[in-house]
Formats: structure tokens, C-alpha cells, sequence
């Protein structure tokens, strides 16, 4: 029995350390006074901190780690409300980086071929037919029909998005808007799923 709790708590520490690379360094000074006050364990002081920044997901989710424990009653709950934190932030993060990129993109000789470049770093393929998306994403047809057999997936929307991109569109400027924060979104999915699935192989 003893050396069962033992594997668990390496296993669910493994996941704490997922959930911190994902955070990455803190960027602002309430990020790294929550992070200063979660590597001293008082949960007060982080949730107060999360209170007094709520658009800041970082904080949030440390607000949450902060009270993991083996055995704490709770714990599942507390993980899923994190991985949705981390989540979130990881959405917004893509979204500044988008952002920068794009205001970039927009000041160079080719704004649309350079937009689309930023963008497409946020996609990255986790399955075939993923993979064919990006290899067909000039292809409109070819992406409708990736759509029918996944109409949720993220990946193909920012393509699909993407294959309307144009110079001389009058819309041009809400097309990228859209392709890229549907990659952000896209980014959040991919988080989320890699941070749930460490949840449930160190709990089950």
C-alpha cells in the first residue's frame, strides 16, 4: 500500500510539472509575485493575487494547483478547472503572439503570403488527415470535404479561412481575424487534450 501512494504522488507531481511548463516563465509582476507565492504554498496569497488580475488565466491556474494534493477530495475537479486555466492562457498567449505577427505581416511587401506564414506556425498537425489539411490548404474544395468528416476541428476552419485571403478582398482584414484567432483556438484544444490526458493516466 505504501508503495502505491508513493507512484501515485510521483505520477500526480509529473503532472504539476506539465502544468508549469505549459504556464512557461511568468510575464507581468502579479505573474511572478503568484508564482513566488505558489512555490511557497499559501494558496491564500495566489488566489488573492487571481482575484485582483481575473482576465489573467496564469494566475488562475495556480490558484488551482496550489491546493493539489494526493489527497485532497477534490483533486479531480481541481485539475480540470486548471487544465481549462492553462488552457485559456495558452489561447490568449497565441492570440498577443498572433497579433504581433500579423501587425507585422501587414506593414511588409506582402502582407497576405506573410499573415499567412504567421498563422500557419499555430497549426501544427496531430493527425493524417490533419496533415493532408495543410498539405491541400490552397485547396478549397479539398478542405470542404476534410470538413464534412471533421466539422469541429479548428485546423481545417483556420485553412478554410485562409484559402479566402486575398489582397484585393474588401474583407481581407476580418478573413485573418478570423483564420487566427481560430488557430488560437486551435491551440487551446491541443493544450487542453495534452494536459487531460496526463490527468487521467496519473489518476486512473
Amino acid at each position: 500500500m505504501v508503495q502505491a501512494a508513493v507512484s501515485t504522488e510521483l505520477t500526480l507531481e509529473t503532472v504539476i510539472n506539465l502544468f508549469l511548463e505549459k504556464l512557461g516563465e511568468p510575464t507581468d509582476e502579479w505573474q511572478r509575485q503568484a508564482l513566488e507565492e505558489y512555490k511557497k504554498g499559501d494558496a491564500k496569497a495566489v488566489k488573492k493575487i487571481y482575484a485582483s488580475h481575473l482576465r489573467d488565466f496564469y494566475s488562475k491556474c495556480l490558484g488551482f494547483l496550489v491546493s493539489v494534493t494526493n489527497t485532497n477530495p477534490n483533486l479531480r475537479k481541481i485539475l480540470a478547472a486548471a487544465a481549462n486555466a492553462v488552457a485559456d492562457h495558452a489561447q490568449v498567449r497565441a492570440l498577443d503572439e498572433i497579433s504581433s505577427g500579423n501587425a507585422i505581416a501587414f506593414e511588409s511587401a506582402d502582407p497576405v503570403g506573410n499573415a499567412t506564414t504567421n498563422i500557419l506556425k499555430f497549426l501544427k498537425p496531430k493527425t493524417d488527415y490533419q496533415q493532408l489539411a495543410l498539405d491541400s490548404r490552397t485547396n478549397y474544395d479539398a478542405l470542404k470535404e476534410l470538413e464534412k468528416e471533421n466539422p469541429e476541428d479548428h485546423l481545417i476552419k483556420a485553412l478554410l479561412y485562409l484559402t479566402k485571403a486575398t489582397p484585393d478582398s474588401p474583407v481581407l482584414y476580418t478573413i485573418i481575424a478570423e483564420a487566427a484567432t481560430t488557430a488560437a483556438l486551435y491551440t487551446r484544444n491541443l493544450e487542453h487534450q495534452e494536459i487531460s490526458d496526463a490527468i487521467n493516466a496519473a489518476l486512473n
